[in-house]
């Protein structure tokens, strides 16, 4: 494939750390977790993820750890979104089907009761077993 059909990122998340200068003078660094949309994400792909299920699909994003994994609640997904937990759980759904998350449902293994589910963003990139 030449580099003018090679196809390029259109959401990516990065994870890393940063070094900075403010304007003081003063150096520092922060680890930092942050989700990026190019300009190639609103032609190809925000069609697909358009009104609430953008918005659960960026509060999940927005929740990821170092090792691309997140666990919000749906009542946390539900709160941040503004939507009702029927409208997350068929984002999900649907986020699910169309291959934008992989999600495995999380059990105590003290108590046998359910915990959130763990969420991993582009489950075809690499495999996906939860936290």
């Amino acid at each position: 494939m030449d580099e003018l059909t090679k196809p390029e990122p259109t959401i990516t998340i990065f994870n890393g750390h940063e070094y900075y200068v403010t304007d003081t003078g003063e150096t520092n660094s922060r680890s930092e977790v942050s989700v990026r949309l190019s300009v190639r994400f609103r032609e190809a792909q925000l069609r697909q993820l358009k009104g609430p299920i953008l918005g659960v699909f960026v509060c999940i994003a927005l929740h990821i750890n170092e090792k691309g994994l997140a666990w919000p609640s749906i009542k946390l997904i539900a709160h941040e979104t503004g939507y009702n937990k029927d409208t997350v759980c068929k984002c999900l759904a649907k986020l699910e089907r169309r291959g934008y998350i992989s999600r495995v449902q999380g059990i105590d293994g003290e108590t046998g009761k359910f915990r959130s589910n763990t969420y991993q963003l582009f489950p075809k990139s690499r495999r996906f077993k939860g936290k």
